[in-house]
Protein backbone atom coordinates (compact mmCIF):
# COMPACT_ATOMS: atom_id res chain seq x y z
CA UNK A 1 0.00 0.00 0.00
CA UNK A 2 2.81 2.43 1.08
CA UNK A 3 4.76 1.64 -1.79
CA UNK A 4 1.80 2.53 -4.12
CA UNK A 5 1.69 6.51 -2.40
CA UNK A 6 5.28 6.21 -3.36
CA UNK A 7 4.82 5.19 -6.92
CA UNK A 8 2.07 7.65 -7.57
CA UNK A 9 3.95 10.80 -5.48
CA UNK A 10 7.12 10.18 -8.59
CA UNK A 11 5.56 8.44 -11.41
CA UNK A 12 4.90 11.56 -13.46
CA UNK A 13 7.79 13.68 -12.51
CA UNK A 14 10.53 14.43 -15.48
CA UNK A 15 12.78 17.07 -12.56
CA UNK A 16 15.26 14.79 -11.35
CA UNK A 17 16.65 13.54 -8.91
CA UNK A 18 14.06 11.89 -6.82
CA UNK A 19 14.42 13.68 -3.28
CA UNK A 20 14.47 11.56 -0.65
CA UNK A 21 13.55 13.76 2.17
CA UNK A 22 10.83 14.07 -0.09
CA UNK A 23 9.55 10.33 -0.12
CA UNK A 24 10.25 10.17 3.71
CA UNK A 25 7.48 13.15 3.83
CA UNK A 26 5.23 11.32 2.26
CA UNK A 27 5.31 8.00 4.16
CA UNK A 28 4.93 10.05 7.03
CA UNK A 29 1.56 12.33 5.29
CA UNK A 30 0.02 8.73 4.62
CA UNK A 31 0.86 7.89 8.18
CA UNK A 32 3.65 4.67 7.52
CA UNK A 33 5.48 6.56 10.52
CA UNK A 34 5.45 9.56 12.13
CA UNK A 35 9.07 10.90 11.89
CA UNK A 36 11.58 9.55 9.75
CA UNK A 37 15.32 10.60 10.25
CA UNK A 38 18.29 9.67 8.72
CA UNK A 39 21.82 9.48 9.56
CA UNK A 40 24.96 9.17 7.74
CA UNK A 41 27.41 6.39 9.39
CA UNK A 42 31.30 7.12 8.62
CA UNK A 43 32.05 4.21 10.76
CA UNK A 44 29.77 2.06 9.16
CA UNK A 45 31.62 -0.45 6.37
CA UNK A 46 29.68 -0.17 3.22
CA UNK A 47 31.64 -3.50 2.41
CA UNK A 48 29.66 -5.58 4.78
CA UNK A 49 26.47 -3.30 5.74
CA UNK A 50 25.39 -0.25 3.60
CA UNK A 51 22.16 0.90 5.60
CA UNK A 52 20.12 -0.55 7.89
CA UNK A 53 16.80 0.97 9.39
CA UNK A 54 15.32 0.95 13.27
CA UNK A 55 12.07 1.23 14.33
CA UNK A 56 11.17 2.81 17.92
CA UNK A 57 8.40 4.26 19.58
CA UNK A 58 9.06 7.50 22.16
CA UNK A 59 6.83 10.39 23.80
CA UNK A 60 7.61 13.24 23.85
CA UNK A 61 5.75 14.08 27.64
CA UNK A 62 4.11 11.33 30.29
CA UNK A 63 0.36 11.75 28.88
CA UNK A 64 1.47 12.57 25.36
CA UNK A 65 0.50 10.23 22.07
CA UNK A 66 3.45 7.85 21.03
CA UNK A 67 5.39 8.77 18.13
CA UNK A 68 6.30 6.44 15.57
CA UNK A 69 10.18 6.98 14.27
CA UNK A 70 12.50 4.97 11.91
CA UNK A 71 15.71 6.01 12.06
CA UNK A 72 17.12 5.12 8.91
CA UNK A 73 21.87 4.67 9.21
CA UNK A 74 23.63 4.30 5.98
CA UNK A 75 27.22 3.68 5.26
CA UNK A 76 28.57 7.83 3.94
CA UNK A 77 31.52 5.98 2.78
CA UNK A 78 29.03 5.00 -0.06
CA UNK A 79 29.23 7.02 -3.38
CA UNK A 80 26.23 9.33 -3.37
CA UNK A 81 24.42 7.17 -6.01
CA UNK A 82 24.41 4.04 -3.96
CA UNK A 83 23.17 6.01 -0.69
CA UNK A 84 20.73 7.12 -2.35
CA UNK A 85 19.68 3.95 -3.24
CA UNK A 86 20.03 2.59 0.51
CA UNK A 87 18.17 4.86 1.61
CA UNK A 88 15.01 4.42 -0.42
CA UNK A 89 15.15 1.11 -0.11
CA UNK A 90 15.61 1.82 4.39
CA UNK A 91 12.62 3.70 3.27
CA UNK A 92 10.53 0.86 2.00
CA UNK A 93 11.14 -1.49 4.61
CA UNK A 94 9.85 0.81 7.59
CA UNK A 95 6.75 -0.44 5.62
CA UNK A 96 7.42 -4.34 6.24
CA UNK A 97 4.84 -6.38 8.33
CA UNK A 98 6.07 -7.94 11.23
CA UNK A 99 7.13 -11.23 9.57
CA UNK A 100 9.58 -9.62 7.26
CA UNK A 101 11.29 -7.51 10.31
CA UNK A 102 14.25 -8.67 11.84
CA UNK A 103 13.30 -7.80 15.76
CA UNK A 104 16.31 -10.02 17.48
CA UNK A 105 20.40 -10.32 16.92
CA UNK A 106 19.87 -13.88 15.83
CA UNK A 107 17.22 -13.06 13.08
CA UNK A 108 19.81 -10.08 11.94
CA UNK A 109 22.93 -12.91 11.77
CA UNK A 110 20.47 -15.20 9.90
CA UNK A 111 19.73 -12.11 7.42
CA UNK A 112 23.09 -11.11 6.76
CA UNK A 113 24.32 -14.65 6.36
CA UNK A 114 21.83 -15.06 3.47
CA UNK A 115 22.37 -11.55 2.17
CA UNK A 116 25.99 -12.67 1.86
CA UNK A 117 25.88 -15.99 1.53
CA UNK A 118 23.73 -17.83 -1.76
CA UNK A 119 19.74 -17.12 -1.56
CA UNK A 120 18.86 -20.31 -3.15
CA UNK A 121 19.23 -23.15 -0.24
CA UNK A 122 18.01 -26.09 1.23
CA UNK A 123 17.62 -23.97 4.87
CA UNK A 124 13.82 -22.35 4.58
CA UNK A 125 12.89 -20.32 7.05
CA UNK A 126 11.99 -16.60 8.29
CA UNK A 127 15.64 -15.24 7.32
CA UNK A 128 14.98 -16.25 3.54
CA UNK A 129 11.67 -14.28 3.23
CA UNK A 130 14.12 -11.15 4.80
CA UNK A 131 16.20 -12.02 2.70
CA UNK A 132 13.96 -11.83 -0.43
CA UNK A 133 12.07 -8.79 0.39
CA UNK A 134 15.46 -7.17 1.08
CA UNK A 135 16.51 -7.90 -2.63
CA UNK A 136 13.61 -6.60 -3.73
CA UNK A 137 12.94 -3.35 -1.74
CA UNK A 138 16.36 -2.53 -3.71
CA UNK A 139 14.09 -3.24 -7.32
CA UNK A 140 11.32 -1.02 -6.14
CA UNK A 141 13.81 1.65 -4.76
CA UNK A 142 14.75 1.74 -8.17
CA UNK A 143 11.35 1.85 -9.72
CA UNK A 144 10.42 4.79 -7.13
CA UNK A 145 14.07 7.12 -7.54
CA UNK A 146 13.90 6.40 -11.64
CA UNK A 147 9.90 6.87 -12.54
CA UNK A 148 8.39 6.05 -15.92
CA UNK A 149 7.68 9.53 -17.14
CA UNK A 150 11.79 10.62 -16.90
CA UNK A 151 12.73 7.27 -18.21
CA UNK A 152 11.09 8.30 -21.44
CA UNK A 153 12.89 11.34 -21.36
CA UNK A 154 16.11 9.83 -20.81
CA UNK A 155 15.60 7.22 -23.79
CA UNK A 156 14.41 10.45 -25.92
CA UNK A 157 17.92 11.98 -24.99
CA UNK A 158 19.84 9.15 -25.49
CA UNK A 159 18.44 8.26 -29.09
CA UNK A 160 19.15 11.55 -30.01
CA UNK A 161 22.06 11.71 -28.77
CA UNK A 162 22.04 14.31 -26.82
CA UNK A 163 22.74 12.55 -23.69
CA UNK A 164 24.91 9.49 -22.75
CA UNK A 165 24.17 6.85 -19.86
CA UNK A 166 26.82 8.31 -17.66
CA UNK A 167 25.02 11.61 -17.91
CA UNK A 168 21.77 9.81 -17.22
CA UNK A 169 23.19 8.34 -14.91
CA UNK A 170 24.33 11.79 -13.30
CA UNK A 171 21.20 13.15 -13.92
CA UNK A 172 19.01 10.53 -11.72
CA UNK A 173 22.22 10.30 -9.13
CA UNK A 174 21.76 6.63 -9.52
CA UNK A 175 24.66 3.82 -10.29
CA UNK A 176 25.46 3.71 -13.57
CA UNK A 177 24.98 -0.53 -13.79
CA UNK A 178 21.42 -0.06 -12.34
CA UNK A 179 20.59 2.92 -14.82
CA UNK A 180 21.57 0.11 -17.55
CA UNK A 181 19.03 -1.77 -15.83
CA UNK A 182 15.64 0.55 -16.15
CA UNK A 183 16.82 1.53 -19.74
CA UNK A 184 16.52 -1.90 -21.04
CA UNK A 185 13.54 -2.75 -22.88
CA UNK A 186 12.48 -5.34 -20.61
CA UNK A 187 12.27 -2.68 -17.79
CA UNK A 188 8.64 -1.92 -17.88
CA UNK A 189 7.27 -5.21 -17.32
CA UNK A 190 10.17 -5.89 -14.52
CA UNK A 191 8.50 -3.04 -12.68
CA UNK A 192 4.81 -4.20 -13.27
CA UNK A 193 6.15 -7.37 -11.51
CA UNK A 194 8.23 -5.87 -8.72
CA UNK A 195 5.46 -3.65 -7.67
CA UNK A 196 2.81 -5.77 -7.57
CA UNK A 197 4.37 -7.89 -4.74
Amino acid sequence: MYLKNLLDAVDNLQAMPVEIDELATELVRVGCQDRIIFYPDAELDPAVLRGVHYKYTHRNGVYSDPILTTLIIYAEGLPLAWQRIVCCKELIHTCDTEVERTNTEDEVTGLVDKLLGPLSTENFGVADIMATKDKLALYQALAILFPIAARQQAIDAIEAGTHTFEQIADWVKLPLSLVDMVLNTDWPHIRDLIIAL
